[in-house]
């Protein structure tokens, strides 16, 4: 198991941002998904150790956190405060040698900044600044890289590519990916969903293939979800097929957050 956290809980004051929050994350891909004030940006702080928490644990790789190697842990914050005049290249080499490992022309090659690597900082788009961000964190080949937002300022074909970058590099180092956008990830490991402090959803290895599919509608007002053979005897019993549409995992994720907003209106 690549993360284990049980009984997690985080109050600022009169605020709980994580509320016993336990999850599991496989090795691979993940994804940890929550609208903003889901307790996302707390939970990865306290992973990164900028903040304790209350209570509760955390494992990596099976150990404590905090005994885990500093420098064989990656993080990218969406929020990332960077002196204007750093150069690229110069960087990434640094934080190379910090961990160990000479990786920065696979990683500047990944990320597309091959052309970049004399740029200083200030002199980058928006774009270009968070690939330089996110790419910062895989350099010197940690074992497990966080990536709080990383899609943000990116337009949809540099989300695409870096998509595709992170489906290539899991192969080699474990990512967890934390957003509120789903941002076309595919073939994750492991999903989180949290909402109001607290884990909806979480999903590992097989099991989320069961997020997603279909729904077919038939005329009797039966409705199956993901299921063939159910749906195969439906229409033998003669039930008309009225339609069949596709379910994604954002169809999942904003029916499950509906389902609670209602709850809690109720409450």
């Amino acid at each position: 198991m690549l993360l284990e956290c049980s009984n997690l809980s985080k109050a600022y004051g009169e605020v709980k941002a994580l509320k016993d929050v336990s999850l599991a994350l496989e090795k691979g891909l993940s994804l940890i998904l929550g609208p903003n004030g889901s307790g996302k940006t707390t939970l990865l702080k306290i992973i990164s150790r900028i903040t304790e928490p209350d209570k509760g644990s955390i494992k990596l790789f099976g150990k404590s956190y905090k005994e885990y190697p500093a420098h064989r842990i990656g993080f990218s914050f969406e929020k990332t405060i960077m002196s204007p005049r750093v150069k690229v290249r110069e960087y990434l080499e640094a934080m190379a040698e910090y961990r160990g490992e000479d990786n920065v022309d696979e990683v500047t090659s990944i990320f597309n900044l091959e052309k970049y690597q004399t740029r200083r900082f200030k002199e980058l788009s928006q774009g270009y600044k968070r690939r330089f961000l996110v790419a910062s964190a895989f350099v010197g080949e940690p074992e497990v890289v966080f990536l709080d937002e990383p899609f943000s300022n990116l337009d949809i074909v540099s989300k695409v590519e870096l998509s595709r970058a992170f489906q290539e590099i899991k192969k080699e180092i474990n990512i967890v990916v934390v957003s509120h956008i789903v941002s076309g990830l595919k073939n994750l490991d492991s999903l989180v969903l949290l909402h109001n402090g607290r884990v909806v959803v979480n999903e590992v290895k097989g099991n989320i293939t069961a997020v997603g599919g279909f729904r077919a509608f038939f005329k009797s007002g039966a409705v199956v979800e993901n299921s063939v053979e159910e749906l195969i005897s439906l229409i033998k019993e003669g039930d008309d097929l009225i339609r069949i549409e596709p379910v994604t995992p954002e169809d999942i994720i904003y029916e499950k957050l509906m389902q609670i907003e209602r709850k809690d209106h109720r409450v």
